[in-house]
């Protein structure tokens, strides 16, 4: 409230307009005067003020139109209009219309300044207020990106990395060139994977790192630990587990890997269709996505344990993994997974959900 804050004052009354400026100079403001409504109207077309004192009744174009026209300029413009004891009624239509004010002619300096430093004071409180909201709606769709990248990204990169680990285990696991090659991708889907991490931070700040579920307990392992894997070729031996992604690359390389680790795999694209193969065929352990169109994945564990209580259930997601954990612990799930993960991980977890273990030793 020094010379920086500009006010125009108006009023067809020049004996009125001087003593305002007075008064408004010696206070410290920066005073534009008007002798019409129509000049005021015509200056708030090309400029702002951060105060408009207005006479209300003037020829023709009179304050309430000055009033209009301030505030569609600048919304958060001060509006303070000034009337004749006779007339409060028309001052409360513009306080009602989006006036700040009002004072009645004669009014007291020191009421005038109390009254324009009042009004300046409550729009800068809602400056802050909105300036506070925005930055809140900013922060929400960080956290939104956040877990959209999270969705968008997790997938791809678990299909990359299982790929790799599949290559590694599988086709040239002798040769050094291909091993260094296989290793550095690993290691860039780490990196992308930290990022990624931090990002979700924003969306859900906690991280936690172990999680009972029931009698099991749920564990987010970061650090991979390359442990060699014993296939075993006895088919009686071999467990069978079903896949359920509405992802079909997910489905293709999860399933070659869990092939790899000695498993007999039936695939599912979906939770409709992966609960119909459940009831169809003889498996001892689920592996499903979370977040699926037809019937997510918990709907799909909800369905088979309303069933078979103590049948295991594996979830796996890149969408909101945080929240889909704490989810999956409420209804139970045996293991949970945020993707992208390495295969020691996902032989860990199923070696902990499934009763008997006679497949990956």
């Amino acid at each position: 409230m020094t010379d920086l804050t500009q006010i125009l004052v108006v009023d067809d009354d020049q004996q009125v307009l001087a003593g305002f400026r007075e008064v408004l100079g010696r206070a410290g403001f920066s005073v534009v005067a008007c002798n019409s409504g129509q000049a005021a109207v015509d200056l708030l077309s090309n400029k702002k003020f951060s105060v408009v004192l207005t006479d209300l009744f003037m020829p023709r174009v009179t304050g309430m139109d000055v009033l209009n026209a301030a505030l569609s300029a600048d919304p958060d413009c001060v509006v303070i209009v000034v009337t004749g004891f006779a007339s409060v009624r028309g001052a409360v239509d513009a306080l009602r219309r989006g006036a700040a004010d009002y004072v009645i002619k004669p009014c007291d300096d020191a009421e005038l300044l109390h009254r324009i430093r009042l009004g300046l004071e409550r729009a800068e409180m809602r400056a802050e207020l909105r300036a506070k909201e925005l930055d809140s709606e900013k922060m929400k769709a960080i956290a939104q990106t956040a877990v959209t990248v999270n969705d968008q990204i997790n997938t791809p990169l678990n299909v990359i990395l299982n790929s790799a680990e599949y290559i590694r285990l599988t086709k040239l696991p002798d040769a050094p060139e291909v091993r260094q090659s296989l290793e550095f991708i690993v290691q860039e889907v780490a990196k992308i994977k930290s990022v990624i991490q931090k990002l979700a931070t924003v969306a859900n700040p906690s991280r936690t790192r172990e999680y009972p579920v029931g009698q099991h307990r749920m564990i987010d392992i970061d650090a991979p630990r390359a442990r060699a894997i014993a296939i075993s070729s006895d088919p009686s031996k071999r467990q069978k587990i079903l896949v359920v992604d509405d992802e079909q690359f997910m489905v293709h390389t999860l399933s070659r890997i869990l092939e790899v680790l000695g498993y007999d795999v039936v695939s599912a694209f979906g939770g409709r269709e992966a609960f119909e193969k459940f009831a169809a065929e003889k498996v001892d352990l689920v592996v499903s996505d979370v977040h699926m169109p037809d019937m997510n994945g918990i709907e799909l564990m909800a369905s088979i344990k309303s069933r078979h209580p103590e049948f295991p259930v594996i979830l796996v997601t890149g969408y909101g993994v945080e929240e889909a954990r704490k989810t999956a612990g409420e209804y139970h799930a045996d293991g949970f997974l945020g993707k992208p993960f390495r295969i020691d991980e996902l032989r860990q977890i199923i070696e902990r959900a499934l009763p008997t273990n006679n497949a990956a030793a």
